[in-house]
């Protein structure tokens, strides 16, 4: 995977709620891995040196389709350590993001996250996220960020993302962000119905022949350069709010 994103999706956070603090050694640093407390007491060995283990978290993801008629398609969601990126702006996508900017499909993605040792919890909501509604799902982990990825299911390529937000650390906290549109940059943004797996074209969910514009970059909306109708498929951003709160 790719070095850490410096994450560039619009957000702010909002920390409520008691703290439910609990017991921690200011001695020692985090462990980037569980796996390192072979004797499970909550203390591990990396580095040469001691490491606390973080206690288990779940937290509650609730996103928020803020577009007219764009639909997400389903969302997955990591949580990490920070040497994990879903992708660089800049660079070429791999093959699960570009799995998602197509047709939607997590499982690649889904299976390149999990043999990764600093991704402590995945989850993917259930189905696609119309208009003006909502998905909500649980998310475990022990990391320190978030991040999220959904294709806008009516375009070539466009993702909603979130990449490499701070979750919260204590009981009853969240954060809320608000997602902006990236182009993945691994189909031509030609708005062709043939080649749109959204419900406005009904097309094909993917282009191994077109390689698009080979980076992924701020996504530059809709052009009406094909058959999408502007007055229905265009969006702005933020094209979602997403909550997430540390159960």
């Amino acid at each position: 995977m790719t070095a850490k994103l410096i994450h560039l999706a619009l957000a702010s956070a909002f920390l409520l709620g008691a703290p439910g603090l609990q017991a921690s050694d200011s001695r020692f640093p985090y462990c980037e891995s569980a796996s390192s407390d072979s004797d499970g007491d909550g203390y591990g060995w990396e580095n040469s040196r001691t490491c606390l283990v973080k206690p288990s978290a779940s937290y509650t993801v609730t996103v928020r389709n803020l577009t007219y008629k764009q639909i997400l398609s389903p969302v997955l969601a990591v949580t990490h350590n920070d040497d994990v990126a879903l992708f660089e702006a800049g660079s070429a996508a791999g093959a699960g993001l570009t799995d998602v900017a197509e047709g939607g499909d997590t499982t690649q993605l889904h299976s390149e996250l999990s043999g990764l040792s600093s991704v402590t919890g995945i989850a993917t909501s259930a189905g696609v996220i119309p208009p003006a509604s909502a998905a909500t799902f649980t998310l475990d982990g022990t990391a320190d960020h978030i991040s999220l990825v959904s294709m806008l299911v009516n375009t070539n390529d466009a993702i909603m993302a979130v990449d490499s937000a701070e979750l919260p650390q204590h009981s009853g906290e969240y954060i809320k962000l608000y997602a902006i549109t990236w182009d993945a940059g691994t189909e031509t943004n030609n708005e062709m119905c043939s080649e749109i797996p959204g419900p406005a074209c009904g097309g094909n969910g993917g282009s191994p022949d077109d390689d698009g514009e080979g980076f992924v970059h701020i996504h530059r909306g809709l052009q009406g350069v094909g058959d999408l109708n502007a007055a229905d498929q265009a969006w702005n951003d933020p094209v979602a709010v997403i909550t997430v709160v540390r159960d």
